[in-house]
């Protein structure tokens, strides 16, 4: 007979309700993140027609990417709804609560990203029909390819089993963005002090190359929200 300090009584098994329940709840999980990843396409697809909008200085191209802009946001309610739903209907605890907690987050976070290229294409409209400097096009669109793809890896991290180390790993080149953009705006605020008639073109060169270092600090906060549903801790990845 064991004594009761050696004793280990056996743990009770689960009941097959509570087995069911967890089962449904990590199955939600999975598809919320998936539902993510879909709208996180939209917007890198959003972001990337930007892209071409300003290479090609395209304002057909500038104007569907604003039509486009609503489906985004349309989509963004739908999945907080769900969320909702989830959380009041399946009681997520643990790493699902916090997957489920972040997807609300990444949702607002595509959002406000997808405005962005929205946003590249209103100023293509302010500028009118004249091309922008094409030296300044083309720094700007290296400061945008890197942050999209630092958004493409952060949600690929998301979605791949909240992944941690992948998810850091995404937003290495977030300084770079920063300061990439502060040399343009030291080359456009040269120019626009040798030549006052640079002004306007100048400011809308600013506010597009910032539309885009947005783009790499959120999708930094992906990936500190993958952080956190990982392992409970959200690091400061900026």
């Amino acid at each position: 007979m064991l004594t009761p300090a050696l004793y280990q009584p056996e743990p009770p098994e689960r009941d097959e309700e509570t087995k069911m329940t967890e089962n449904l709840v990590q199955k939600r999980r999975t598809q919320l993140q998936a539902a993510v990843n879909s709208m996180g396409s939209m917007v890198i697809a959003a972001l990337r027609q930007s892209v071409t909008c300003l290479a090609g200085h395209d304002l057909a191209l500038a104007a569907r990417i604003i039509e486009d802009d609503a489906r985004i946001n349309q989509q963004r309610r739908l999945l907080e709804q769900e969320c909702l739903v989830t959380l009041a209907a399946y009681k997520p605890a643990g790493a699902d609560l916090r997957a489920v907690g972040a997807c609300m987050e990444l949702v607002s976070e595509l959002e406000r990203i997808g405005d962005y290229a929205a946003d590249v294409a209103r100023i293509m409209f302010k500028h009118g029909e004249t091309p922008f400097p094409p030296e300044s096009v083309a720094s700007i669109i290296a400061v945008a390819d890197v942050a999209i793809e630092m958004l493409a890896e952060a949600l690929a991290a998301f979605t791949s089993n909240s992944d941690e180390q992948t998810a850091r790993a995404s937003v290495a080149s977030e300084e770079q963005v920063d300061r990439d953009e502060d040399s343009i705006i030291e080359q456009v605020f040269e120019r626009m002090r040798a030549d006052s008639g640079f002004a306007a073109t100048g400011t809308y060169l600013l506010w597009i190359v910032h539309n885009y270092e947005r783009v790499a600090d959120r999708a930094t906060n992906i990936a500190e929200r993958t952080v956190y549903v990982a392992c409970g801790q959200t690091p400061d990845l900026d």
